[in-house]
């Protein structure tokens, strides 16, 4: 007999709060008058941050650029919680920690202008305190009650995954930094901690799909520098900048079927056999580039520095990638048989799936996405150096699995691996802010390493009991 399904959650009015509180500061933000000065009489935020010749009141203006960040984020939520109404609850944790962020430039705005015995705060328009009393109402209807959820909703467990962790961690980081110094949250900061290291995101797609396998390619640093030196030599050499960019994904594609075969066929692990083709790359570019950068690129080549719409196309690449990767591993008949291997090789042979097929498949798509990272990295600057970023392949695995990728196979998201790569990003540019070497990152990232380790196979220890 079939079980009958729940009765779905009716929708109430305030399931649409969180889209209610973002359209409120996003339309102030960007619409209403902001302040009125006395010789250009009412401007708004975008003349204000135009530049500072145009603040003539000295309003204090640095990290403003996180109050519609949080006002997107706030609008993600109510659309989810519109969407999910029984999430109400794990939703509104979230919507008030997105309301905090957009308080902490208020905070901040209230301490300069204590600090400067300002006296201009009557001349604020209403638009500042609207925007004030919405991000205030984010934080506070936390505390209103909540129809008890259905168990798959309850917060403990939508927030015991790996990605809810990680933003929880992101959030923190910003509020706290953020406070202590608001310089942390310019927009220059925030833009350049996104994009950046985009191309680590990129690369961090094709490993979470390796070592959910069971397998590791821990020669992706120098395959990244490899492929980047020769897009750009190929370009200045006049091949055409599309065909450049194409080049490196399908020598990367290559690469990649070399080490799976080598792996799927000749059943050799894939630690060994990355290893080796770590050296060999090393080699190889050593001897090709004898310590020359790449210069003279044209103009259309540096796809990295192109801005559509005002966003960097780093960023643009990798959110597209990462939803179409989060989607393709989901719904894909390929992408759940790479779980299936990873999880439990042996039934998924007994399933009729052909393990060297996948070990292919996985090592091939890896080559292509390390091909993408390594154009995006290529393109950033107007020089290429000679040898790929130090320890690049360990930033890109610690991505991997600190974004919940189990190093035993079988778990992950790409959602999750590429939350990571920003949260360390930002954590780098955090411990200069607050004056912390950069050089204690690498600790950081053993040590998250190690505790992602623990966690995982303590959790798998409880499922056996």
């Amino acid at each position: 007999m079939n079980k009958d399904k729940a009765a779905p959650t009716p929708r109430r009015p305030l399931d649409f709060l969180g889209i209610a509180l973002a359209v409120v500061i996003i339309g102030t933000y960007f619409l209403l008058p902001f302040v009125i000065q006395p010789e250009r009489g009412p401007s708004t935020v975008a003349v204000l941050t135009e530049s500072k010749k145009a603040n003539e009141l000295g309003i204090f203006k640095t990290g403003i650029e996180i109050v519609p960040l949080a006002a997107l984020g706030m609008l993600l939520l109510g659309a989810w919680n519109a969407l999910v109404p029984g999430a109400a609850r794990a939703i509104s944790l979230l919507l008030a920690l997105a309301g905090l962020v957009a308080l902490v430039y208020y905070i901040n705005f209230f301490r300069d202008y204590a600090a400067e015995q300002a006296d201009f705060i009557s001349q604020m328009g209403i638009a500042f305190w609207i925007m004030l009393g919405a991000s205030a109402v984010a934080v506070l209807q936390v505390l209103i009650p909540r129809a008890v959820p259905t168990p798959r909703y309850r917060p403990a467990k939508l927030f015991g995954n790996q990605e809810s962790v990680i933003l929880f961690g992101l959030l923190l980081l910003v509020i706290v930094v953020g406070l202590a110094n608001p310089r942390y949250l310019q927009e220059r900061n925030i833009s350049d901690n996104l994009a950046g290291n985009a191309y680590i995101a990129v690369a961090a797609l094709g490993m979470t799909m390796v070592i959910v396998t069971g397998n590791i390619d821990i020669s992706v640093g120098s395959l990244v520098g490899l492929l980047a030196v020769a897009s750009g030599r190929l370009v200045v050499a006049g091949l055409p900048a599309p065909l450049a960019w194409l080049t490196p994904l399908v020598v990367g594609a290559g690469f990649g079927a070399l080490i799976g075969f080598l792996v799927a066929y000749m059943r050799i692990p894939s630690i060994v056999v990355t290893l080796g083709m770590l050296s060999i790359i090393k080699g190889i570019l050593i001897i090709w580039v004898q310590g020359e950068r790449v210069t003279d690129m044209p103009a259309d080549y540096f796809l990295s520095q192109m801005r559509p719409l005002g966003i960097p196309m780093p960023i643009i690449i990798m959110v597209l990638l990462t939803i179409g990767v989060a989607l393709w591993m989901r719904y894909s008949a390929t992408g759940r048989a790479f779980y299936a291997l990873g999880g439990n090789a042996e039934a998924a042979r007994l399933s009729g799936l052909s393990r060297r097929r996948l070990v292919m498949t996985v090592f091939i798509l890896n080559g292509v996405f390390v091909g993408v990272a390594s154009v995006m990295y290529s393109t950033q600057f107007n020089i290429i150096q000679a040898t790929p970023p130090p320890a690049l392949e360990l930033s890109v695995i610690t991505a991997s699995v600190v974004g919940g990728v189990s190093i035993l196979g079988g778990t992950g998201t790409a959602i999750g691996s590429t939350m990571a790569t920003l949260l360390l990003n930002f954590i780098r540019s955090a411990m200069i802010f607050i004056n912390i070497s950069p050089f204690w990152l690498k600790a950081v990232q053993g040590l998250l390493i190690l505790v992602t380790v623990l966690a995982d196979l303590l959790r798998r220890r409880r499922q056996r009991l």
